[in-house]
C-alpha cells in the first residue's frame, strides 16, 4: 500500500474556514459546500437510460473515446448533483467521457435500489467498452456505492474494471470509526446529517451488513483502488480502514491523504482538489494503460529493420512494429534487400501496424503476430487476410484514417496517405484506404509513419494538429525494368519535412547503398531547414535525446558536418 499525504496550503485553509463559517451558522452542509465550487471546465451533456437507469453523458472538450468512466455522485443518497459539480472536472482530468448515474434515491427508494442501478448500468457499460478500458468512480455517498459494487462484482466473478477511484466513502455504517468524534469539531459534516443519511438509505436492512458496508465486505480480488480523503474528515478513519483490508486481501491500493481538508473538498476552489484531480488522472491513465511501467524511462528508440519496416520502442518498452517486410517477394516486389533481422525476433512486439497491403510493407506481418500476443493494427485488406488464416478478432484493430488504437502507453492514429493499397486473399483482389499513421507515446514523443504517402497539403494540417517530432519517410521505389514508382522523392521528401514540422527524418524504403538518403540530406540543407537526416543501415537504431559525443561510438562518417543545423539531437547504434 502506498501512502501520499499532501499538506494545505494557507489560501486552501482560508477557503475552508469560509466554508466552515457557513456551515455553523445553519444549514445543510452539502449545499452550502456546493455554492462555492468554482466554474467547471467547458462540457457537454447527453442524456442515457442505461438498463433504465437515468443517466447523462458528461464531456469535457477534449476529450478521448477509446475509455469511459462511470462517477457515482454523492449527496448522502438522498440528493441528486448536477455535472458541474464535479463530473465535468473529473471528465476534463482524465481526458475521457464520463457517464453521471442519477441513481434512485433514499428515502423513497432505500438500499438496495441505488447499488443495483449502479450494477446495472456498470453492466451495460460492458457491451460499450471492454472492462480494461472502464474507470469506476465515486464520492462520498457515491464512492460507497462503488465499492459495495465493487464486492457484488467480485462475489459473481464478473470483469473488474480497469481502475477504481473511491474519494471519501461512508465505509462503516455501525459509525465506529476512531475519526467520528476525533474531527467532530474540524469538519463540515455533522454526526446527525451521517445518522440521517446512513437510516435514510438502508432502510430495514443491517448497518454491520455487507456489502452495504463495503468495509465489511471480501475485498480480494478487487481492481487497482485509489482511496482519497481529507485529513480533517470524520470518515477519514473509514478510508483509512478499507484500505488497509484491501492491501491486506492482496489489493493494489493506493492513499491519497490531504490534510486538514474537510468532506467535499474535492468540490471547493482550492489547490488540493486541482492536486486530486491531476492524481485522479495520472491513477487512471497508468492503469487504462496496462499497469505501471515494468522498467524505468528510457529513451525513445527507431531501429530499421527492413526495405520499409522499423520498430519503435517507447520510453516505457512498448514494442510497435511497422511494415515488417523482411525477406521474399511477390508479384511487382522483385529484388528488394532482405533483412538480417529474423521474423522471430519481431515475435515479442506489442502491435504491429502495416500501413497498406502491398508485400513490401506487410511482409512477415501475419508471420510475427502468430509468433507472439501482437495485436495486427492494419487496413481492412489484411484484417479479411488474417481473419482467414486464424489470428483472433481481438487481435485484430481495422483501421480507416481517424481511427486510434492504443496499447499501454502507445496511441497509434490512423491518417489518409496518397497511394493504393491491394493484395490478394482467398482468391481475390481486395483493396482498401491506403494509411499513414501517427505514433505518440506517453512521455510526449510523436512520430510520423508515412508509409508510402506521397507529397499532400495534408502534411501542413498534420503539423498543426499533431506536433509531430520525428518522420519515417519512404524515399526510394519499386518496379519492373527501369522503371521506378518513387511516391516521395528526396527533393519531396525534403518538403514534407518542412511541412511537417520534425526535427528528425528517417528515410526508408530504399535499398542498402542507395544514394537517395544524400540527395535529401542536400535538399533539406539547400532549403534551410533545421532538420537532421539519419539514415539508418538494416539492423541500426537511432535514439532520441543521445548527443553528438555519445553518437560518434557508431557509424559516423556521413554526420560530421550536421552540426549547427538543428537543436535536435540523435545517433545511430548498430544491433548486433
Amino acid at each position: 500500500m502506498r501512502t501520499l499525504h499532501h499538506p494545505a496550503t494557507a489560501s486552501d485553509l482560508r477557503v475552508v474556514a469560509e466554508v466552515l463559517a457557513d456551515v455553523r451558522a445553519g444549514g445543510d452542509s452539502g449545499e452550502l459546500t456546493l455554492k462555492h465550487a468554482p466554474p467547471p471546465p467547458r462540457y457537454a451533456t447527453s442524456s442515457w437510460r442505461p438498463a433504465g437507469v437515468a443517466a447523462e453523458w458528461v464531456a469535457a472538450a477534449g476529450t478521448r473515446g477509446d475509455a469511459v468512466a462511470l462517477y457515482v455522485h454523492g449527496r448522502r443518497f438522498r440528493f441528486d448533483e448536477p455535472a458541474g459539480a464535479l463530473a465535468a472536472r473529473f471528465s476534463g482530468a482524465v481526458g475521457i467521457p464520463v457517464l453521471l448515474l442519477h441513481h434512485r434515491l433514499a428515502p423513497a427508494d432505500p438500499y438496495p435500489a441505488a447499488l443495483e442501478d449502479v450494477l446495472a448500468a456498470y453492466r451495460t457499460l460492458l457491451a460499450l467498452r471492454p472492462a480494461e478500458r472502464i474507470v469506476l468512480a465515486g464520492h462520498s455517498a457515491g464512492a460507497t456505492l462503488v465499492l459495495s459494487a465493487l464486492a457484488e462484482l467480485a462475489a459473481g466473478s464478473e470483469p473488474m474494471p480497469a481502475a477504481v477511484v473511491a474519494v471519501s466513502p461512508i465505509a462503516d455504517f455501525t459509525l465506529s470509526g476512531a475519526t467520528l468524534s476525533a474531527n467532530a469539531d474540524k469538519d463540515v459534516v455533522a454526526l446527525a446529517e451521517l445518522e440521517a443519511a446512513r437510516d435514510a438509505y438502508l432502510g430495514a436492512a443491517d448497518p454491520a451488513g455487507a456489502p452495504q458496508s463495503p468495509l465489511f465486505a471480501p475485498l480480494a480480488g478487487l481492481p487497482p483502488l485509489l482511496l482519497c480523503c481529507g485529513g480533517d474528515e470524520m470518515l477519514l478513519d473509514d478510508t483509512l480502514r478499507v484500505a488497509e483490508r484491501a492491501d491486506a486481501a492482496g489489493v493494489d491500493v493506493t492513499v491519497e491523504r490531504f490534510e486538514r481538508m474537510v468532506h467535499g473538498f474535492p468540490v471547493l476552489p482550492v489547490t488540493a482538489a486541482d492536486a486530486l484531480l491531476r492524481r485522479i488522472s495520472e491513477f487512471c491513465g497508468e492503469w487504462l494503460r496496462g499497469g505501471p511501467a515494468p522498467r524505468a524511462p528510457r529513451p525513445l528508440s527507431i531501429r530499421r529493420v527492413g526495405w520499409a519496416g522499423y520498430e519503435i520502442t517507447s520510453e516505457l518498452g512498448t514494442r510497435v512494429v511497422v511494415d515488417p517486410y523482411l525477406t521474399d517477394s511477390e508479384g511487382l516486389h522483385l529484388g528488394l534487400p532482405e533483412s538480417p533481422v529474423a521474423p522471430g525476433e519481431l515475435c515479442g512486439a506489442d502491435i504491429v501496424a502495416v500501413t497498406h497491403a502491398g508485400y513490401d510493407h506487410r511482409g512477415q506481418a501475419i508471420e510475427i503476430v502468430e509468433g507472439g500476443e501482437a495485436t495486427l493494427v492494419c487496413g481492412a485488406a489484411l484484417h479479411e487476410h488474417a481473419l482467414r488464416h486464424g489470428i483472433a478478432p481481438g487481435r485484430c484493430a481495422p483501421m480507416v484514417s481517424g481511427v486510434e488504437f492504443r496499447y499501454r502507453d502507445v496511441a497509434v492514429k490512423a491518417l489518409d496517405a496518397r497511394h493504393l493499397s491491394s493484395m490478394r486473399t482467398g482468391g481475390e483482389l481486395v483493396s482498401d484506404q491506403p494509411l499513414s499513421f501517427l505514433v505518440s507515446t506517453a512521455a510526449g514523443s510523436r512520430i510520423f509513419c508515412g508509409g508510402d504517402v506521397s507529397l499532400s497539403a495534408d502534411m501542413r494540417t498534420w503539423r498543426e494538429l499533431y506536433r509531430p517530432q520525428v518522420a519515417v519517410l519512404g524515399i526510394g521505389g519499386v518496379g519492373p525494368g527501369t522503371h521506378r514508382a518513387v511516391e516521395l522523392p528526396p527533393a519531396e521528401a525534403a518538403i514534407a519535412a518542412a511541412w511537417l514540422g520534425v526535427h528528425t527524418v528517417i528515410p526508408v524504403h530504399h535499398p542498402p547503398g542507395d544514394p537517395a538518403p544524400a540527395q535529401l540530406e542536400a535538399d533539406i540543407a539547400a532549403a534551410g531547414a533545421p532538420v537532421r537526416v539519419a539514415a539508418l543501415e538494416l539492423g541500426e537504431a537511432w535514439t532520441a535525446g543521445v548527443t553528438a559525443s555519445q553518437e560518434l561510438t557508431g557509424r559516423t562518417s556521413r554526420v560530421a558536418g550536421r552540426r549547427g543545423r538543428s537543436p535536435a539531437r540523435w545517433a545511430r547504434r548498430g544491433r548486433g
